[in-house]
């Protein structure tokens, strides 16, 4: 009788002090229930609109930045070797056409020399530019030189292609399957060479050390045997940075167990095969926190985890599942997830999709979106055609 007294005290305690916690959870709903609105009915139909209405803008607009991209990042090699060189932009031109005939020419290690040169390049030529001054040095990506030389690059992109499915399979098979693979007599070498220029080019490195722990030692000496000592360093570097990295995936394997576990509660609470039978609130409900449980699982965000658990268990009212400390927790977590909600509708309302389905005419906002789409694609044009023209007047001095 005693411990029966002992349970209905606990409970009327727990009730009281998730009261504030219930109040909080009500405005939550609502304001989630706009924000899911905005994001599965407005917004979607807004895209789609977009890019019905406005298809042959969006693909030229999409095609064209791309091609300033390439032109941009070019430019930046041209001007680099004109000035470091002391020649004239058309003798820089020259110069860089000959080294793609060369990079086209060679083979997988020469090619290996001439984009990390490439990159070196681009680096000590951007290093001290504004970004203001160059959008191209907002990203070190490389970029095909063929692309200005030869326009035609049809047997470029099937070895891309090729070279892209060889990744993918070694990137889903265990280090026994690589090891049989080469262990092959007549074609493991050749295997082992081939596979490590593939993840150099795909910039796997945790992949590129699987690939040479799971050789034969003969394979390695040979592979080391006559690369110049720069190259033996820098491979020397990747395969002990790799080895180190494993040592730190090794220590995190606690931090792991918490994660999964803490995810597969909330996928008993929130997946969609769980949600069948139940009400149409209740699954807008679920999607939501389905979509953040998601996103912190990838980031292998532990305390986000944590916190939607917490969450989620009470919102849902399973109290008896939480400690009393985790119940007084609950009210600071819910008025800091209201403020956020009330942020992010605060800049839904400011998005052409807001209440999008609810517009009886889409005049304005069509003349609007075009405005906005002429803005950026003139300009756009005349950059691109204007440096297009300036390379062709420097391919035309090389002839």
């Amino acid at each position: 009788m005693q411990h029966d007294l002992q349970k209905a005290d606990d409970q009327k305690i727990r009730t009281e002090l998730f009261s504030t916690s219930s109040q909080l959870i009500k405005k939550i709903r609502k304001l989630e229930k706009d924000h899911a609105d905005f994001l599965l009915c407005d917004q979607m139909m807004y895209h789609d609109w977009r890019k019905l209405t406005f298809r042959e803008e969006l693909q030229e607009i999409e095609a064209l930045e791309r091609r300033q991209k390439i032109l941009n990042t070019f430019q930046v090699h041209l001007n680099y070797v004109a000035t470091t060189s002391n020649v004239s932009p058309a003798q820089a031109y020259a110069m860089l056409k000959e080294e793609e005939g060369q990079y086209q020419c060679g083979d997988d290690m020469w090619k290996y020399v001439i984009d990390n040169l490439r990159k070196t390049r681009y680096e000590s030529a951007t290093q001290s530019l504004p970004r203001a001054q160059n959008p191209a040095v907002e990203s070190a990506e490389r970029v095909d030189f063929a692309e200005i030389f030869f326009r035609d690059d049809s047997a470029l992109s099937g070895l891309k292609r090729t070279a892209r499915s060889v990744y993918h399979y070694l990137s889903d098979i265990d280090n026994q399957k690589i090891e049989q693979h080469l262990a092959d007599p007549t074609a493991g070498y050749r295997l082992f060479k081939e596979s490590l220029q593939i993840t150099i080019k795909c910039g796997d490195w945790h992949l590129l050390g699987r690939v040479w722990k799971s050789a034969d030692p003969s394979y390695r000496q040979r592979y080391l045997h006559n690369m110049p000592m720069h190259l033996k360093k820098f491979w020397q570097k990747v395969i002990s940075d790799n080895e180190r990295d494993e040592a730190l995936e090794e220590s995190r394997t606690d931090a792991d167990t918490v994660l999964r576990t803490t995810y597969h509660k909330l996928v008993r609470l929130l997946h969609p095969d769980k949600l069948v039978g139940q009400s149409l609130e209740y699954q807008q409900w679920a999607s939501v926190k389905w979509q953040r449980t998601q996103a912190a699982y990838q980031d292998g965000d532990v305390a986000a985890l944590k916190r939607l658990e917490l969450l989620c268990l009470a919102e849902l009212g399973q109290l008896n599942d939480l400690t009393t400390e985790e119940i007084s927790q609950c009210s600071d977590l819910f008025e800091t997830e209201l403020e956020s909600l009330k942020k992010s509708i605060a800049q839904c309302t400011q998005h052409p999709a807001w209440k999008f389905s609810s517009r009886r005419s889409y005049d304005s906002l069509k003349q609007s979106e075009y405005d906005e789409l002429r803005k950026h694609l003139i300009p756009l044009r005349a950059d691109v055609s204007a440096m297009e023209v300036l390379l062709e007047g420097y391919a035309s001095k090389c002839h």
